[in-house]
């Protein structure tokens, strides 16, 4: 009885010597940098251990496209609650803006108008542009857009829903042209009390869109929207009115050509004439 109880314990000693050489080869294989609630010996489990890395990555993509969202939208709404967005003070004209190419044009379009400035959203809300063709127009969505959020627009821009009446926007504008080393503009223009169906009219805008383009040396030359009724009586009259009102003004563009001296031979047979 004595010699089973001996062996007995001798086994028992065994076993619990076995399981705790077990717990220290596994507390080795362990990583040291493993948090609090890590899998314990997850060294042992490759698998399992790329699919908790993988979730891993994956929760943290998902919760950064949240934060981002959230970011995102948070600018938005900060944008839209105030549409005045703070400019960047121009003062005095920098000296280091390059000299306008004036063989260089871009167009310029001083349509667009806001609650701000306007009462209202001018041109941003638009409607929607359906396809040219009436088989796939009738697939697209129809309605007009709906600023801030939602303007008529492939882009937004850095200054939010603007008014083009906000001298502002129009000396930002004209800064940013002229550090492009662009030299004309060609200013969209509707006759005086005309507009298009989306507009009102902008003719009284012209002198100050010609006094901040002059304080940058770059010029404005017209580009005549189509109207109603047309024809060439009406655009002689226009033309009239645009060099009669603004062809004195600094920032008119006029187009010099360069004179060139005819050959002396050819001003020799031209004298025998």
């Amino acid at each position: 009885m004595a010699r089973f109880r001996r062996r007995t314990c001798i086994i028992l000693l065994l076993f619990i010597l076995f399981i705790c050489s077990i717990m220290m080869a596994l507390k080795t294989l362990r990583p040291e940098r493993a948090g609090f609630g890590d899998p314990f010996g997850l060294g042992l489990l490759p698998d399992f251990q790329q699919r908790t890395t993988h979730l891993k990555k994956k929760f943290s993509v998902q919760n950064r496209a949240k934060e981002d969202s959230f970011t995102h939208t948070k600018n938005l709404h900060s944008l839209t609650m105030n549409m005045k967005t703070p400019m960047v003070p121009v003062g005095k004209v920098e000296q280091d803006l390059p000299s306008p190419n004036y063989d260089f044009h871009v167009f310029y379009y001083s349509w667009f108008g806001n609650p701000q400035f306007d009462g209202k959203y001018i041109h941003w809300n638009h409607p929607l542009l359906t396809h040219w063709d009436p088989k796939i127009a009738s697939g697209y969505p129809k309605g007009r857009h709906n600023p801030p959020e939602d303007i008529g627009s492939s882009f937004y821009p850095e200054l939010g829903p603007y008014s083009s009446k906000d001298p502002s926007v129009i000396e930002s504008h004209m800064k940013q042209i002229s550090s492009a080393s662009i030299g004309v503009l060609a200013l969209s223009w509707y006759p005086p009390g005309m507009n298009d169906e989306n507009g009102e009219p902008t003719d009284g805008l012209v002198l100050t869109i010609l006094d901040i383009a002059h304080k940058y040396k770059l010029k404005i030359t017209f580009h005549i929207e189509p109207y109603k009724d047309r024809d060439d009586r009406s655009m002689y009259n226009n033309v009239k009115y645009i060099i009669d009102k603004y062809g004195d003004h600094p920032g008119f563009y006029r187009h010099k050509e360069k004179k060139t001296a005819l050959p002396k031979k050819l001003l020799q047979k031209v004298s025998k004439l």
